[in-house]
């Protein structure tokens, strides 16, 4: 276990199942930990976190929550980018009744993934962190992988397309910095969509997969992962 005080997490979206599971992962083995979420509320969540609010839709806003961080924990090495929001059109066969607004503001839940990259490299380059690992990992779905999503869920894919983009890119990008960017992808057995069940279960093995995307020799940006947090290998 580790005891750095100088080890900081930054979870964005940080909720009840994800989240959680990665907060406590990283908690207990000697991170800081600051919890960004849109309503932050010490109430909501153990006391030993650090709350800050952000919206993750706006540029200002994340700039502003990695500043309120970094004034209080420190230079950040670790982030979890976990935000995401499904927008169904009022006809959810027809992606096109959506309105414009709507497909706009969920659009930017994926900008919002360039804004939160950018400020975790300034962290990750602090000179407090040279040898400390130092990890971007984005939560995922397959979504962004087939060129078609169902209507219900069309926003979603294009707020993962977005990072998956830019998750690829940064990866080469800072490989040298050893700098690790991952989009983490939970699958069935089969590579495709996991149950509702398997999903529910999921969160402690999102927790387990990250610490190790953490502290593991760099590896592929696309990281697929069934329930029992091996990897799926896909071609």
């Amino acid at each position: 276990m580790t005891t750095d005080s100088t080890l900081v997490a930054f979870i964005i979206g940080a909720g009840s199942h994800i989240g959680a599971a990665v907060a406590a992962k990283l908690h207990e083995l000697g991170y800081k930990v600051a919890l960004g979420s849109r309503h932050a509320a010490e109430s909501e969540t153990k006391q030993e976190y650090f709350h800050v609010q952000v919206d993750a839709s706006r540029r200002e806003s994340i700039e502003a929550a990695f500043g309120t961080v970094t004034k209080a924990l420190g230079p950040v090495n670790v982030v979890v980018y976990n935000a995401a929001s499904v927008n169904i059109p009022p006809s959810p066969t027809h992606i096109l009744s959506l309105s414009s607004e709507a497909y706009y503001e969920s659009a930017a839940l994926g900008l919002g993934v360039f804004t939160a990259a950018k400020q975790a490299v300034e962290n990750f380059k602090n000179d407090i962190h040279r040898d400390h690992p130092k990890a971007f990992i984005a939560t995922g779905n397959i979504l962004p992988f087939t060129q078609f999503s169902p209507s219900p869920y069309h926003t979603l894919g294009v707020q993962k397309a977005l990072a998956t983009r830019l998750i690829a890119t940064a990866a080469q990008s800072y490989k040298e910095d050893d700098i690790k960017f991952y989009f983490a992808t939970l699958v069935s057995h089969k590579g495709g969509i996991p149950e509702p069940g398997e999903f529910e279960k999921s969160a402690q093995t999102h927790a387990e997969v990250y610490w190790d995307l953490i502290n593991k020799e760099a590896s592929n940006w696309d990281h697929r992962f069934t329930l029992d947090g091996k990897p799926y290998l896909h071609v």
